[in-house]
């Protein structure tokens, strides 16, 4: 159970606009070899956190089947509600065991996830402690199913969350004013979280943050975002902690990318520091989807790699001709469990999309060697 911290009146978990509950299943009884093709799940997207010789792998999934046995289409999964499934790996990713739900919607005071969770991260602090990043979706009404916000969730170990902060890191609609004056687009304060997205582009971007600690110990947090309806960015905060839990310190400038006008959202980004030479890294999941109720046929959704001096930036291409990884066709949101950026030698593991064939789609593949 999640404890969270009193403070005011209890917002219902669900309402007439929330998706519907469905079944959790239990841990798997038997290991996944060469991917993860679960039988009872769907998954999708991908976050890591490697601990001595164990890799974590941590990723949104959703019963197949609804509470009557129904089968669930992977473009209906919008529909209900998503929890973040945690499995484990004891040599290098070749095979996985499920290790069951490790974190799921909650009543909070606040109310701010109280309609869904989606992608995040995970990072193990130098106290030992395990910070998990989360998106928090907040019951609004049926024609404003995706109100976006940062969420923050501290652990004693890394196998299910003890204790969720009660307000969000940051808010589109509390903090409105700050985020926009900074650069970032959210669209007119009615259309936030509207289910046409915004002002003719897709919906919201202010989800998927990626926790980093550096040197220093200073935390960072990265996460989805807009510079307009049609291009998008990476969001960058600061963190730091007080008496009442972590806060943003700073809420810095957006990030832009050289190629940004080829993508409309960057999703799942991800930083990464090679110790030998001291750049940084950010592997971006980018869709070039126009506009909500665009086809899927239409959309193209590529991982790209960028690489820069320091962590702000300036970012470029890693390729010296375009910053897209080949070889990766119809996955998405992948985490790389092994980096030789100097040698471009990169491991993944990675989703496989609803686009693919129907006895792979939103499973995992098996792991992937890229030279690049």
């Amino acid at each position: 159970m999640v404890r969270v911290m009193p403070q005011t009146k209890i917002k219902p978990l669900l309402d007439a606009a929330a998706p519907s509950g469905v079944p959790i299943p239990e841990s798997y009884p038997q290991p996944f070899r060469n991917g993860i093709a679960h039988p009872e799940l769907w998954l999708w997207d991908s976050w890591f956190l490697v601990e001595d010789t164990t890799c974590h792998l941590y990723c949104l999934a959703l019963s197949r089947t609804d509470k009557d046995g129904q089968l669930i289409p992977p473009q209906d999964r919008n529909l209900h509600q998503f929890h973040i499934r945690h499995f484990i790996s004891q040599d290098g990713g070749r095979s996985w065991l499920d290790k069951g739900v490790y974190f799921k919607p909650e009543i909070t005071s606040d109310g701010y996830f109280d309609r869904n969770i989606w992608s995040g991260s995970i990072l193990k602090v130098n106290d030992n402690r395990y910070l998990t990043g989360f998106t928090a979706i907040r019951s609004k009404d049926a024609e404003h199913p995706f109100v976006q916000s940062i969420g923050l969730a501290v652990s004693g170990d890394d196998k299910s969350v003890d204790h969720v902060q009660d307000r969000p890191l940051s808010c589109p609609v509390r903090d409105y004013e700050q985020i926009t004056s900074l650069g970032y687009y959210l669209g007119p304060k009615e259309s936030l979280g509207h289910e046409d997205g915004e002002e003719g582009g897709p919906i919201l971007a202010w989800r998927d943050p990626y926790l980093y600690q550096d040197g220093d110990g200073r935390i960072h947090a990265f996460w989805s975002a807009k510079v307009s309806p049609k291009e998008g960015a990476m969001a960058h905060a600061t963190l730091s902690e007080r008496d009442n839990g972590f806060v943003i310190e700073k809420l810095h400038p957006p990030i832009r990318f050289p190629d940004s006008e080829k993508f409309t959202q960057a999703e799942v980004p991800k930083i990464y520091n090679s110790p030998a030479t001291d750049e940084y890294y950010c592997l971006l999941a980018a869709c070039d989807r126009l506009y909500e109720g665009q086809p899927d046929s239409q959309v193209t959704k590529v991982t790209r790699l960028y690489k820069a001096p320091t962590i702000r930036g300036p970012w470029q291409a890693f390729g010296q001709e375009t910053s897209k990884l080949e070889g990766l066709d119809n996955l998405f949101g992948c985490s790389i469990i092994e980096a030789d950026f100097d040698a471009g030698k990169l491991v993944l593991v990675a989703p496989v999309t609803e686009m693919a064939a129907k006895d792979v789609q939103l499973t995992f593949a098996d792991i992937i060697t890229l030279h690049i």
